[in-house]
């Protein structure tokens, strides 16, 4: 599966380490941030931040050991997409997964894997919870509750859930089996205990008890959530499921065929899983067919909450496929007719991919890398206006205003950052401030020419953005760039 995966990743370079993704988008935040916390900025406090702490503290050891780079940060995508891949194996092998299953996770696992995580909280947030399920297949709970604790500080979402997913099943169990003293309670609990007590030590002394229970709980992220009107079924989350003008093309040749079919297959799969789950746990001895149970009752759970809880955009589908993908190949295929159906969803997987393959063929012919584009990925015309860009910048000192990336780290003669994820849910006053002291104190300013109907994907103005930028009129307008000089 890993050669896989990397087969995949190179087929879409251009696109993975793409010019306009790590200027303005996610993953070019991942460098600003690194930026700002060596200068002093403090996240949610100075600068707007909806993950855990524990994404910053692997950002800040990753790049030490390599460079500052997007090339640096893909490095560390990949390497978290083959973390993923190896739980998913070592699952396999736990649940002594059949041929026919072992062929749907060859073929599904580029579907099981984001090619570049948004951000490290998301990637360690992937592993820790993949192997967490690991650890819960071949029996081990206790162990599986000290990573989806440890999920938590990467990533206040579905490390919440799954805990306490864990913890039921591990009460039920010691219930049954009529050991519910505080000695044998304490034995399950005691390494996600001992972990969450440590990190919260670690993070609390090196961040501040403040940002740390602003990022323990999902405080910022529920708050960015309202603010842009994002789930499942709002029209955030419905251009995923059901986009305008949507035929049946849309639904057999991209991801959301699979998703679709695998999420109804893999609830149908998991109600007698259930029920099985709840008539054996804590009364039989353990075996991998209980445990397959297990896994499947808890995948089904833990995506139905990602459905109705944690769903953004059209894009987060792929946030957690990893637990979709898992689930589906565990259900039982020991009868004819779901071993039918597995088939054909097998096929469906396969189909998902010709969007993909095509439009990364396409990439490689229309794009190439250019110095002037820091030798990522673009296309002629974002090539050739950038370069206006920076012909008209030239000896002026410029602010680049976006919601998130990294075009100042990029591009040094820029004025340097004071924030990212811009965005109103997450700005503090602080950022605001830091904002509108680099408008004053540039001679240009550019902004991306972006239009969005949400507050983030393009920079939000705020009534004192706005009076600052009052001072400037704008004398480039392109397809992508705006450029404005101080009046």
């Amino acid at each position: 599966m890993s050669a896989v995966i990397l087969l995949w990743d190179l087929l879409e370079l251009p696109q993975l380490l793409n010019f306009r993704t790590y200027a303005f988008n996610d993953p070019g935040s991942n460098l600003t941030i690194n930026y700002l916390i060596s200068h002093g900025y403090r996240p949610v406090i100075d600068f707007g931040y909806p993950y855990g702490l524990l994404g910053i503290v692997a950002n800040l050891a990753w790049f030490r050991a390599v460079p500052l780079t997007p090339a640096g940060y893909q490095t560390a995508s990949i390497i978290c997409q083959l973390g993923v891949a190896c739980a998913l194996a070592r699952i396999a092998r736990a649940l002594a997964l059949r041929p026919l299953q072992l062929i749907f996770l060859f073929v599904a696992i580029g579907r099981a894997v984001i090619p570049t995580y948004w951000n490290f909280a998301h990637a360690l947030e992937a592993v820790l919870i993949s192997f967490a399920m690991a650890e819960q297949a071949r029996g081990a709970r206790a162990n599986a509750l000290a990573l989806t604790t440890t999920a938590v500080f990467a990533k206040p979402s579905m490390g919440f859930v799954y805990s306490a997913l864990l913890l039921t099943l591990t009460a039920l169990d010691l219930y049954r089996r009529r050991t519910t003293g505080l000695a044998a309670w304490f034995r399950q609990i005691r390494p996600a205990t001992i972990v969450g007590l440590s990190l919260c030590a670690f993070l609390g002394i090196g961040f501040g008890l403040d940002v740390l229970y602003r990022t323990v709980f999902p405080i910022s992220g529920m708050a960015n959530y309202r603010a842009l009107k994002w789930g499942f079924f709002n029209e955030s989350g419905a251009s995923f499921w059901h986009p305008a003008g949507a035929n049946w093309h849309y639904y057999a040749g991209t991801m959301i065929g699979l998703w679709a079919v695998a999420t109804v297959y893999l609830v149908w799969g998991a109600v007698p899983a259930g029920w099985r789950l709840w008539e054996n746990l804590g009364t039989r001895s353990d075996s991998a067919g209980m445990r397959r149970d297990e896994i499947v009752f808890s995948c089904a759970l833990l995506h139905l909450a990602f459905v109705f809880l944690f769903f953004g955009y059209s894009n987060s589908w792929n946030y957690y496929s990893y637990l979709l993908i898992a689930g589906v190949a565990a259900v039982s295929i020991d009868a004819r007719l779901p071993r039918y159906v597995f088939c054909a969803i097998i096929v469906v997987a396969a189909g998902t991919y010709y969007s993909l393959i095509a439009g990364s063929i396409s990439l490689w012919r229309s794009m190439s890398r250019s110095p002037a584009t820091a030798n990522l990925w673009s296309s002629k015309d974002v090539r050739d206006e950038w370069t206006r860009v920076l012909i008209l910048s030239k000896g002026h000192r410029t602010a680049v205003l976006h919601y998130a990336g990294a075009i100042e780290i990029l591009y040094p003669q820029f004025e340097p950052p004071a924030g990212t994820y811009f965005c109103r849910a997450l700005t503090s006053a602080a950022e605001i401030q830091h904002e509108v002291a680099r408008i004053k104190a540039a001679d240009m300013v550019m902004l991306e020419n972006v239009f969005t109907s949400s507050s983030c994907g393009s920079f939000p103005q705020t009534p004192e953005t706005e009076r600052a930028l009052a001072e400037f009129k704008q004398i480039e307008r392109s397809k992508y760039f705006l450029i404005y000089e101080r009046r």
